[in-house]
């Protein structure tokens, strides 16, 4: 009898792994996010889903370039440059969450790219 762990190729065992922590993270994100940023918490949630039920590549970078932008509208909205609401922070801290936002995208983005790759 042969076991389907011991047959998997490595490769395809790291992008399962991947994607099951990715989705993870996402949705512990979202949850968080729901205190300080309702409609995107909901969003995180919901591509927590995706990515879950999908296992696409496609929708991981989405995740990305989410937090790409939400991180763009933070910093706008911390310099004074628009008054759209995005968190119920303000301010430096504001700035540091913006921060945070774009390297985790950046980072789910490389990881995803690295992946994909080989």
């Amino acid at each position: 009898m042969n076991n389907d762990n011991q047959t998997e190729n490595p490769i395809d065992k790291k992008r399962k792994k991947w994607i099951k922590r990715l989705t993870i993270i996402v949705a512990i994100w979202g949850i968080l996010s729901l205190f300080s940023a309702p409609i995107f918490g909901i969003i995180f949630i919901l591509f927590a889903i995706l990515i879950h039920v999908s296992k696409s590549f496609v929708a991981i970078y989405a995740v990305g370039i989410i937090l790409w932008i939400l991180a763009i509208l933070q910093i706008l909205n911390a310099t004074g440059i628009t008054e759209f609401t995005v968190s119920a922070t303000h301010g430096t801290e504001l700035i540091l969450v913006a921060i945070v936002n774009f390297a985790i995208g950046a980072l789910i983005i490389y990881r995803t790219r690295k992946l994909e790759k080989v």
